[in-house]
């Protein structure tokens, strides 16, 4: 029986979905394994094009399932994608003919999660994607100077990453770090704000905690390995990703497998480009900002 779409979902805007459904290539009755469920955009939109596919959802983040799965009539499992092998083998699931991984953040997550992992609203430093692991006071709180100092320069390339990590371990020597804001203010106090600035100070110590706390760039690694082994020949593999670390690991990881002859480059998608990512849209980015950082990159296994 096909797989009917629910209600639209609130809130939350899919990054790049026009160019995804693209790259993904699906056609009606494969299956599609949605790696990163997040706000089921992307799973919603595939579901509304091709009724008949088969949809597999992941997410770690029980709150994001909880969410999608009263929104949408699809398969859906709390997983951490990395472990994507084990649901396909419970599924007795063999193949799929197309791989989405969404690496960002959910509005959800950003705006309602109550975890802390935007340095705009005063929450508990949490940081887990999951219910599981080490919280982001706890590393703040515990971590040698020199262990946070490598953290925020990375997995968040932050310059001043040494000062930071100094006045964290200077604060906390006084009161142990609890919520965002204080973070923020530990961060504020080695880099002020200025008109000058781009983006946030605490931008990239938060993005280097939340890496660190979920072991993002180890599951993405692992992932991409699992996932591309998942494919049928002719299966597209699309990975949007939002900052410079993973995009370089997803670069990496699908010119190697073009280079040794086991994946081809989706040429009509990149003629214009060259070999770089496919990124949003003027038009998009002023309707969703967060998209102004997002990367595309596919390939199509042989």
């Amino acid at each position: 029986m096909p797989n009917v779409a629910c209600a639209m979902l609130d809130k939350h805007k899919p990054v790049l979905l026009q160019e995804s459904i693209e790259a993904l290539d699906i056609q009606d009755g494969e299956i599609f394994l949605d790696g990163t469920l997040g706000g089921g955009g992307h799973s919603e939109e595939v579901l509304r094009r091709f009724p008949t596919t088969r949809i597999i959802g992941l997410d770690r983040d029980p709150e994001a399932v909880k969410r999608v799965r009263e929104k949408l009539n699809i398969e859906i499992r709390v997983e951490n994608f990395r472990h994507l092998d084990k649901v396909l083998e419970e599924l007795e699931v063999r193949k799929v003919d197309a791989i989405l991984l969404d690496l960002g953040l959910s509005s959800d997550q950003l705006e309602t999660s109550g975890r802390g992992f935007s340095f705009l609203r005063d929450e508990p430093l949490d940081m887990r994607m999951s219910n599981e692991g080490i919280k982001a006071k706890d590393l703040l709180n515990s971590w040698d100077q020199h262990a946070i100092e490598l953290v925020l320069h990375g997995f968040g390339e932050e310059r001043d990453s040494r000062k930071i990590a100094e006045e964290i371990v200077r604060r906390r020597g006084i009161k142990p770090f609890e919520t965002t804001f204080e973070l923020v203010e530990a961060v504020l106090k080695v880099k002020p704000r200025s008109f000058r600035d781009k983006i946030h100070p605490a931008t990239k110590t938060f993005q280097a905690l939340r890496i660190a706390v979920n072991e993002e760039l180890t599951n993405l690694e692992i992932g991409l390995e699992k996932g591309f082994k998942a494919l049928d020949a002719n299966g597209r593999f699309v990975v949007i990703s939002f900052h410079s670390l993973e995009d370089r690991i997803v670069k990496n990881f699908f010119r190697d497998k073009v280079g040794l002859g086991l994946a081809k480059r989706v040429t009509s998608l990149y003629s214009a480009r060259g070999n770089k990512p496919i990124t949003a849209s003027m038009e998009e980015i002023d309707e969703n900002p967060r998209s102004r950082s997002a990367k595309l990159r596919v390939i199509e296994k042989i």
